[in-house]
């Protein structure tokens, strides 16, 4: 039954990867805590790596059919990917120390928070643009150092945040959101991973039915208008959310 649930859930999240750049963080690591019972730092360092994986399917998808614009992907990383791999580092070396049953439970309100923050900007995207405003340049480094501590970020706040970058076709800013993804998760997976919190059998369960999910979700994007590409990223937003808060009511 464990192998068939990972599976399923698997598909899952690769059907939401490809069709709305969102699941790999704000899906996943939930999913892993609710359905499987593991750790916040586990589920955040095995969503990473699964998310690395089934992103290399779901990155070749979006540039074989031309929806990356890489000179945004450039613009945007090159200030994401050193404080993501920044912050993963400092979460993780905390983890070792007496402070790590806080750290976990730090991790579940943080996820939580970025969630709740994504979901508002969402409905509300003068929040966003407020928040941009505020931070001007730093948003990218903001998206990067909220992927390295919670692994969430790499579709729910990217995709927001390149839509105010760019103002490109929510389909463009899904592909280039879903490389940027990639690039953020393979940092966050890294280093959690290499400290130990990882389940290499659940990640590889997930990563096989991932690659089904994306397979399948391949012809649908063409189908879908952006609209509903649009309305799928905030309804996987907020039911994410809802999840997220049940799983810290049962603590």
């Amino acid at each position: 039954m464990f192998e068939v649930t990972a599976l399923l859930f698997g598909v899952l999240c690769g059907l939401l990867i490809l069709l709305s750049g969102v699941g790999a963080g704000v899906i996943m690591v939930p999913g892993l805590m609710l359905l499987f019972g593991v750790a916040p730092a586990t589920a955040v360092g095995t969503a990473s790596l699964v998310s690395v994986l089934i992103k290399v399917v779901a990155t070749y998808a979006h540039g074989r059919d031309s929806r990356v614009d890489w000179t945004l992907f450039k613009r945007f990383s090159r200030w994401a990917v050193p404080i993501c791999l920044l912050l993963a580092l400092v979460i993780t070396l905390l983890l070792r120390t007496s402070w790590g049953v806080s750290v976990q439970h730090g991790l579940k309100l943080a996820v939580l928070a970025a969630a709740g923050f994504a979901l508002l900007a969402s409905f509300r995207p003068q929040v966003l643009q407020h928040v941009g405003q505020w931070l001007g340049g730093l948003m990218p480094s903001a998206c990067g150092a909220m992927v390295g501590a919670t692994g969430v970020g790499g579709g729910v706040l990217i995709v927001p945040t390149l839509r105010a970058m760019s103002g490109a076709d929510i389909k463009v800013v899904v592909g280039t959101s879903t490389v940027i993804g990639l690039l953020l998760s393979a940092c966050t997976g890294l280093v959690f991973g290499g400290g130990g919190h990882l389940e290499p059998l659940l990640a590889l369960l997930v990563t096989l039915g991932g690659a089904v999910g994306v397979m399948l979700g391949r012809p649908l994007v063409a189908r879908l208008s952006s609209r509903a590409v649009s309305g799928l990223v905030y309804t996987l937003i907020g039911v994410s959310l809802l999840n997220m808060t049940y799983d810290l009511l049962l603590v």
